[in-house]
């Protein structure tokens, strides 16, 4: 493998390396502070109150906390050591003897003549950016289903997935599979096996005919992200189908980090950017929410100790916003103990990082919690069924466009959409393939209209889209094309196929006060399609 780096790759290291100087620097200088403290405490005459010990504990923390982090871990487990005896100090109210501050010196300035070896690379750094999946071509889907392979073909190609069989000596010269999906009841194990692993980058799909544990199981050994048995419930395979494609194509994940150690919280960031993760650092606690709003992270890792404002009591004044529920609050310190970080935890927050954390952890473990969070995310705002924008959202974009399109004196458009004998097809076929053609058009809306475009399930076998920046007449070229599509496509139940038709009907803005009236007129223009015959787009027109 190549050790050359891409120059976005190549700048993250080389800040990483001017940040990791210019933490020794302040090391150097933290450690030689701590010492005069330490000494000065061990000369008074008067004894040592308590906001001095404050201060010592403070400044042992942060070097417990980041100094592994920067290749110093012997040095950290001492800074945390000593923390922990000054933190014992404080809470027992006793009254340490110039011999004890003595000791901490001693041991705070052998800690700086460690600095003379250096840092050492305690941690691993990952190694350059992860692309991203554009999304802008087909699916590649390659099918080992000995019997079935032209049927499940057939079925997910009506979905929009490049589709094509695979075998031991396929090479795929110009292109690899991202999903396999094999049916082991079909294909014996010393042939799928090798055709699998000639392509590991894919994601596999296992079909079997039993579902029991052990099947299981041994599927997961083999490495399966799918399982499913026999019959195949296809709409259910596809829709698993579209979650594991759709995972490496979403936006960067974003994380909020807030930490008063800036050194520390700006080294996290750029491990986090390696890794193809977004985010922003706010090392003042009092910008937290307008960086909430700014930024609309799906996580938040909080340094627990900061002064001012802890971890945990930030944690609280976040969820006091509904907006932020669903958003995992994650702590960050070198507290140790577990009692503590039980506390912390029963105050908001969601999990707990132990500083010094590597640089792996760091990004397996902001990665596992942001998939969670987005996921959730989704959950909330998009159908089940069809992963497109619920009702309520999707009327919401209306009026946002509706706006917009005002402001500017742009155009924008609103379809409504609705397949036609919806009924008679759940009554024939039964409501399985009834979701299918759900899903089949949700996907066929999802490759034909543009980026910028939204698309909503309204309701049972409605549809809503919403089209910025597009006139009436291009609107209905864009509908029409998508209408002919879906009228050829052959939809699969059981051993039969039949063909599925829908009406539309378009609104401009140009010609409507508000956002209700402008879906108002859409959905009318829908109903003349459908008395009109079915299977049509019709224009809505202002009344006069």
């Amino acid at each position: 493998m190549s050790d050359s780096k891409t120059p976005a790759a190549a700048d993250v290291a080389a800040r990483l390396a001017a940040l990791r100087e210019q933490y020794s620097r302040r090391l150097s200088d933290d450690l030689q502070t701590l010492m005069a403290q330490a000494r000065e405490l061990s000369t008074r005459q008067t004894g040592v109150d308590v906001e001095s010990m404050q201060t010592l504990r403070q400044g042992l923390h942060r070097i417990a906390g980041s100094a592994g982090t920067f290749g110093y871990p012997a040095l950290s487990r001492d800074a945390r050591e000593m923390e922990l005896w000054v933190q014992t100090v404080i809470e027992e109210a006793t009254q340490p003897t110039p011999a004890m501050l003595t000791a901490l010196f001693d041991r705070l300035e052998d800690c700086y003549r460690q600095l003379e070896v250096g840092a050492t690379p305690a941690v691993s750094e990952p190694g350059g950016s992860y692309d991203l999946a554009s999304g802008e071509r087909a699916i590649r889907v390659a099918i080992m289903a000995d019997g079935d392979t032209e049927t499940l073909m057939q079925a997910l190609g009506g979905f929009g997935y490049d589709c094509r069989t695979l075998s031991a000596a396929d090479a795929w010269a110009d292109s690899a599979p991202d999903v396999i999906i094999v049916d082991t009841a079909k294909i014996a194990e010393s042939a799928w096996k090798p055709a699998v692993a000639s392509v590991p980058q894919a994601t596999l799909i296992m079909l079997s005919a039993s579902g029991d544990f052990e099947t299981r199981l041994k599927a997961v050994r083999d490495g399966a992200r799918g399982f499913f048995t026999h019959p195949i419930d296809v709409p259910s395979l596809e829709h698993r189908l579209r979650y594991l494609v759709n995972l490496p194509q979403q936006d960067p994940y974003r994380v909020l980090i807030v930490d008063d150690d800036v050194d520390l919280a700006e080294h996290f960031r750029l491990i986090l950017k390696g890794a193809g993760i977004e985010s922003r650092v706010i090392d003042e606690p009092r910008h937290v929410l307008q960086g909430l709003r700014d930024f609309v992270p799906d996580l938040v890792l909080i340094d627990i100790n900061m002064p001012g404002c802890s971890g945990p009591e930030l944690a609280r004044i976040i969820r006091f916003d509904d907006d932020w529920l669903r958003i995992p609050l994650v702590y960050l310190s070198a507290e140790s103990d577990t009692h503590r970080q039980a506390q912390a935890l029963a105050q908001a927050g969601d999990d707990f990082l132990v500083k010094p954390i590597s640089d792996i952890a760091l990004v397996t473990a902001v990665t596992a919690r942001a998939q969670r969070s987005r996921q959730l995310s989704l959950a909330l705002a998009r159908d089940g069924l069809t992963g497109l924008i619920k009702h309520p959202a999707i009327k919401e974009l209306i009026e946002i466009e509706m706006s917009r399109s005002q402001r500017s004196h742009s155009e924008a458009c609103v379809v409504m959409i609705d397949i036609d004998r919806f009924k008679s097809i759940n009554d024939t076929y039964g409501h399985g393939t009834g979701d299918y053609v759900i899903r089949l058009l949700a996907n066929l809306l999802r490759q034909r209209l543009r980026r910028v475009d939204h698309v909503g399930r309204y309701g049972g076998e409605e549809f809503v889209a919403v089209l910025p920046g597009c006139s009436l007449e291009n609107a209905r070229e864009a509908i029409e094309r998508i209408r002919v599509s879906f009228s050829q496509l052959e939809c699969v139940a059981a051993e039969q196929t039949f063909n599925v038709t829908f009406s539309a009907g378009i609104a401009s803005t140009t010609g409507w006060a508000d956002a209700e009236l402008l879906l108002e007129a859409a959905d009318r223009a829908m109903y003349e399609a459908k008395q009109g015959g079915r299977n049509q787009v019709r224009l809505a027109k202002p009344e006069a």
